[in-house]
């Protein structure tokens, strides 16, 4: 089975606008390279949030995709919910696509 693209957005910033520090970001994606094979940024992105209370938050997340094997993606959005509570959120962005991935191969006999 082909690989789910998954997407997920790690805030860089705590609800009340102080900065993640980067050490904890980074110790995310090493358990998602751990755990996944590997990781993708594709940059930062500004988004908004409402809270449970109802008082909306803006935040700056890295956009990270992730090739994720079909009978894995629980286990990664599990990895988000840890992620959540590392990052003192009360969520964050999961994403499942329908996009078809597949890693091509060099081929070495062709010159």
């Amino acid at each position: 089975m082909k690989p789910k693209k998954c997407i997920i957005l790690l805030p860089t910033t705590y609800h009340d606008g102080s900065p993640v520090p980067t050490g904890s970001v980074r110790d995310i994606l090493k358990e998602i390279d751990c755990r996944f094979d590997g990781h993708t940024v594709d940059g930062y992105v500004d988004g908004t949030y409402r809270m449970d209370d109802g008082s909306m938050v803006s935040d700056r997340s890295l956009k990270i995709w992730i090739a994720v094997d079909p009978d894995g993606v629980g286990d990664l959005k599990a990895l988000a919910a840890k992620a959540a509570q590392i990052l003192k959120q009360e969520s964050i962005y999961f994403e499942v696509t329908d996009a078809e991935i597949e890693f091509v191969r060099a081929d070495v006999n062709r010159r």
